[in-house]
């Protein structure tokens, strides 16, 4: 998510400065629609910059985004600006296959042909070693991990 955030972040810079030497070189400032649009910049801009910061990190722990009660993985995934999240996915553990984990990503494949994908804020490790922790030994025996 990092590599992903950083490409965000710079070509959204790249977007601002366009922007700045737009207003810089013509008289663009004086509409009403170009400050909208640059006020959208600057909301975005913070956006992008804010998920490169430790305290992004921070407030968005995997025991947000995972969760389990006695039967069901609950799913949460991160979406647009700034925290918001998406979800829950209720899926049942004795009907997941098998497991995908990748940096920022985790996928989940049912036995009814149904597959989940979140998008998390942690690396492939974080991600494993999260899993396998609150998984049983039983249903990791069950459950194919890559």
């Amino acid at each position: 998510m990092d590599a992903v955030n950083k490409k965000i972040a710079i070509a959204i810079s790249i977007i601002g400065f366009v922007l700045i030497i737009l207003m810089i070189s013509t008289e663009l400032l004086e509409f009403m629609w170009f400050k909208a649009l640059f006020g959208l910049w600057v909301f975005v801009f913070c956006s992008s910059v804010y998920r490169l910061t430790p305290l992004f990190k921070s407030r968005n722990r995997l025991e947000d985004f995972i969760q389990r009660d006695a039967q069901h993985l609950l799913l949460f995934s991160l979406m647009g600006f700034f925290d918001k999240k998406h979800g829950p996915d209720w899926l049942i553990i004795e009907s997941i296959e098998r497991i995908t984990i990748k940096d920022d990503e985790l996928i989940i494949h049912s036995n009814n042909e149904r597959q989940f994908s979140a998008s998390l804020p942690a690396k492939k490790v974080e991600l494993d070693t999260f899993l396998k922790r609150i998984l049983t030994d039983s249903e990791k025996q069950t459950i194919t991990f890559d």
